[in-house]
């Protein structure tokens, strides 16, 4: 899994347009046999589906919600997807507005380690967390389980960085 977590990041493309038919990539192979070629237009026309379909499910609970039409500026995309190649202008398509890809900012220290939008979500929330807590103003966990997975997904980001 975590190599084809890397083999979509690196090679991966939302459309299919932007990749010639001829570009080849290699991949590793399991149980010690050789890296394989593929065509990179082949992954693309598998991954280009799944982008789209996630990218509409998120434009239909926009709609649901009533605040698509509140979007002026436009949509912020973070997380590790954001950074496939095409993920941007396939976004700006489905939903018919403008589209970034969302990095942290503010950050100190450890900014070259997460300056990601992988991190972007997760380092937003700690920032807005540290600033309630600094005004002293509370804020409340109505469901510890999941705020034990997200704990969890952070500390293995942090491990996996390390």
């Amino acid at each position: 899994m975590a190599a084809a977590e890397k083999i979509k990041l690196k090679y991966g493309c939302a459309l299919t347009d932007l990749i010639q038919e001829d570009e080849i990539i290699e991949v590793p192979s399991v149980g010690g046999r050789p890296p394989r070629r593929l065509s990179r237009h082949i992954l693309a026309e598998i991954c280009e589906p799944r982008m789209e379909e996630m990218l509409a499910l998120v434009d239909q609970e926009l709609i649901k919600s009533g605040y698509k039409k509140t979007i002026g500026a436009g949509v912020v995309l973070t997380g590790g997807a954001s950074m496939i190649e095409g993920m941007q202008e396939l976004a700006e398509q489905i939903f018919n507005l403008p589209t970034r890809i969302g990095y942290p900012v503010k950050v100190g220290g450890l900014q070259d380690v997460v300056n990601s939008p992988m991190y972007a979500t997760a380092v937003g929330l700690l920032m807005y967390g540290a600033e309630k807590e600094s005004s002293g103003q509370r804020f409340r966990i109505r469901d510890t389980r999941v705020f034990n997975r997200i704990l969890s997904r952070m500390r293995k980001w942090f491990e996996d960085i390390a």
